[in-house]
């Protein structure tokens, strides 16, 4: 049986209510409810005559919650293959639909990585499981370098762009010749080109400087050298180069997870010079800073690391001013084990895609952010870009797939955590929004809230 929806009184962030019908995965109608329907006594009818006789009518009133578009999150590490013990494309699609996430870009780090055509096609056969929408980065190195043309031309690929590790070694992935880089993009290249930005010669430098006098084996190294070992001014200097290549090539960027206002500094100045650069930030970058690796210690360790509370003060503000252009969790889960640690051996990165929405309705509160401009930087503005036009919108014609969000506080435990690592950096933390119902192409994905 054809199934229509019909949903009621739903607030929009901006602060309109609307009703809308969702049929066969689309939504086919909307109107304000406040010129619409309630003043005209809006007969439902009128929008089902003419079609099959069979369709059933459910109707779901909203109840002047908030309904979202569902958002788009341009940065996960899925871990699969190669790492499922941290978590799978099942436990992550999991954790993106309690956080309203229906369409992730999955990071090349896997094992293997994610650098031929081959091993796009292994991954994208094992995220056709989950109920995700996705796009894969290519990752690029020296041994792939000469078929990066081939690979991110063909439209048959699942592909949002490439990553480049500049300046982070991590084996395989990491690339470092611009010059040969830009000769061996395709032109009017499909999709995005995302830098991880940080200096690797200066964080060698810094570690050499900053570990004089430890033992090479010492367990006790703090956890608070991670920022300075992998210091601002490593990332500063990385972006500097990459803008200053960007120009000379004319080629459109994207850096990723910005972590200081020096870095977005240099930004605003390029795209004033005419470059195309986009820009995308990570929760923990504007919610936690320096001082709270006194309580957080190993779950606080990520690449690049958290700064000092007056940067991420002032990389707040340009949050604020709706200047990064996306919102995006870095979701890098590892088991309670591994992060438990010593230093050198506590691997980088935190969970955080199922409190999505949740941690960026709270920013916009926090920071003043307007309504449009999270919207943007939640969902809409990653549609095109990324590779999922038909998602990011409340509209008729878009997908079905949105949000309902009551402003009911939450207290964030890590028992409740459904990511495979079972453990949040934001354990205890009270949010004052929670993600009641997720619908992923008018199907309920997610429902902590609704009976049907």
């Amino acid at each position: 049986m054809n199934q229509v929806y019909k949903f009621h009184n739903a607030k929009l962030l901006t602060g309109e209510c609307i009703d809308f019908i969702v049929e066969n995965g689309k939504i086919t109608d909307l109107l304000p409810v406040t010129t619409s329907i309630h003043n005209a006594k809006f007969d439902l009818a009128d929008f089902v005559k003419n079609r099959n006789p069979s369709t059933d009518i459910i109707n779901i009133d909203c109840k002047a919650e908030l309904i979202l578009p569902a958002a788009i999150d341009v940065h996960v590490h899925s871990r699969e293959p190669g790492f499922s013990h941290k978590e799978d494309w099942m436990t992550l699609s999991n954790a993106a639909f309690k956080g309203g996430v229906v369409a992730v870009c999955d990071m090349p780090n896997t094992l293997p990585p994610t650098m031929s055509r081959a091993d796009i096609e292994e991954k994208a056969h094992i995220a056709q499981k989950s109920k995700l929408a996705f796009k894969l980065y290519l990752g690029v190195g020296k041994a792939n370098i000469g078929s990066l043309k081939n690979i991110l031309s063909d439209p048959s690929l699942p592909l949002c762009g490439l990553k480049v590790y500049y300046g982070q070694s991590t084996g395989e992935l990491m690339y470092d010749d611009l010059e040969t880089l830009a000769k061996a993009l395709p032109e009017n290249m499909r999709g995005v080109l995302t830098f991880h930005s940080e200096d690797q010669c200066r964080i060698d430098h810094n570690e050499k400087e900053l570990l004089t006098g430890y033992n090479s084996k010492d367990d006790s190294l703090p956890y608070e050298l991670h920022s300075k070992i992998r210091s601002s001014d490593s990332a500063w200097q990385s972006t500097k180069v990459i803008l200053e290549w960007a120009k000379k090539w004319q080629q459109p960027v994207h850096i990723a997870h910005i972590s200081t206002p020096a870095e977005m500094e240099l930004i605003e100045e390029a795209r004033q010079g005419g470059l195309h650069v986009t820009a995308e930030v990570a929760p923990h970058h504007l919610i936690f800073s320096t001082d709270d690796y006194e309580h957080l210690g190993p779950l606080l360790k990520m690449n690049p690391p958290v700064r000092s509370p007056e940067e991420v003060h002032e990389l707040r503000n340009y949050f604020a001013k709706g200047l990064i252009d996306y919102f995006a969790t870095d979701h890098a889960p590892h088991t309670l084990v591994e992060k438990n640690q010593p230093y050198k051996l506590c691997p980088s990165g935190v969970p955080s895609i199922e409190y999505f929405w949740p941690l960026l309705l709270l920013l916009a509160d926090q920071t003043g952010l307007s309504p449009v401009q999270t919207l943007q930087m939640g969902a809409a503005k990653a549609a095109i870009p990324f590779g999922f036009s038909s998602l990011g919108k409340l509209e008729v014609g878009y997908d079905a797939s949105f949000v309902w969000i009551s402003r009911q506080t939450q207290t964030i435990r890590n028992k409740e955590v459904v990511s495979k690592c079972r453990w949040s950096p934001y354990d205890g933390m009270e949010l004052p929004y929670t993600v009641c119902a997720t619908w992923h192409k008018g199907q309920l994905v997610y429902n902590n809230k609704l009976n049907d």
